[in-house]
């Protein structure tokens, strides 16, 4: 039960952060710019999270290493990733971006076993493999006009993304409270983004229902619920299974674009929806990976004792 939570936190959370482009198109298309929406998410959520604690009077006080953890977790991994992508899209089409940045759960993948001795099962190749192809068909791309610099930033999304999802895996946060966690995140990402946009004369945060809507939309389901949700699902599941998952995010996007947009439903789509949750299905059979690291000491230990 215990790791079916942890799948069920990280397909929500993906949910969640999917639903970002849609609000993110609303508040573009009433007058703001994406630099100011992504750092009114961030800030705008550590305002609600201050408002929050304050009301159901949370101790949010943390020590100098969880602070340090945070700022790694922010500054390393939230801003550059969404700075990234975003540079990405003056270069090369979105689909290729996304395709390119979603190359983050092979990485976590690879990383998690090189430098932690993850157990590589044959579940999550499968998964990650199902994966990957359908992250080509949602999005897909034409080989045309590509130029080398968007490449090289969608990449280093990925690779940023997944430098995220590690350090919330560190044990400095284990037992730090997910929303205060989210609370200095936020904080350290919001004046990160925040001074950059103002630096370069581009703020854009006209006062109107529908920006002010989809700004708190952002700030409470794909900023505060998100993060909560992915730190909830590492700390059951693990850094790469809660990264394979992640792939659910553009299903999401594309299916609220189908309803809300009336943009088509293709057969890529329908075969991409189909893999990813295929890959769910694969994954849910999977043992957590500290298990699975139990596992494997405990042979390691049999094997000495018999030797």
């Amino acid at each position: 039960m215990k790791k079916l939570n942890g799948i069920i936190y990280a397909l929500l959370s993906s949910a969640a952060f999917g639903i970002m482009p849609i609000f993110a198109k609303y508040a573009a298309n009433n007058g703001s710019n994406t630099l100011s929406i992504l750092s009114t998410r961030f800030l705008l959520s550590a305002l609600i999270l201050f408002v929050y604690f304050l009301f159901k009077k949370i101790n949010y006080k943390i020590d100098k290493n969880q602070l340090k953890a945070l700022a790694v977790v922010s500054l390393c991994g939230f801003v550059p990733t969404a700075s990234l992508l975003f540079f990405s899209y003056n270069y090369i089409p979105t689909g290729l971006a996304t395709t390119l940045h979603f190359i983050y759960p092979a990485v976590v993948v690879a990383a998690n076993r090189i430098f932690f001795k993850d157990p590589l099962t044959k579940n999550k190749l499968i998964s990650l493999f199902l994966s990957m192809i359908s992250i080509y068909l949602l999005v897909g791309f034409k080989f045309e006009n590509i130029n080398i610099i968007g490449v090289i930033l969608a990449l280093a999304s990925g690779f940023t993304h997944s430098i995220s999802i590690f350090s919330m895996n560190n044990s400095t946060l284990k037992n730090l409270n997910n929303l205060v966690s989210v609370f200095y995140i936020s904080i350290f990402a919001g004046i990160a983004i925040f001074t950059a946009t103002a630096a370069t004369g581009n703020i854009a945060l006209p006062i109107n229902p529908y920006t002010v809507t989809s700004l708190i939309g952002i700030a409470l389901i794909s900023n505060i619920a998100s993060i909560l949700l992915l730190m909830m699902a590492i700390k059951i599941i693990g850094p790469s299974p809660s990264a394979i998952l992640g792939t659910f995010e553009p299903i999401v996007s594309i299916i609220m674009g189908i309803i809300l947009f009336k943009e088509a439903f293709t057969f890529s789509v329908f075969l991409g929806t189909v893999l990813i949750l295929a890959s769910v299905v694969i994954l849910s059979k999977e043992k957590p990976e500290e298990e699975l690291q139990i596992e494997i000491l405990k042979e390691g230990n049999e094997k000495v004792i018999e030797q």
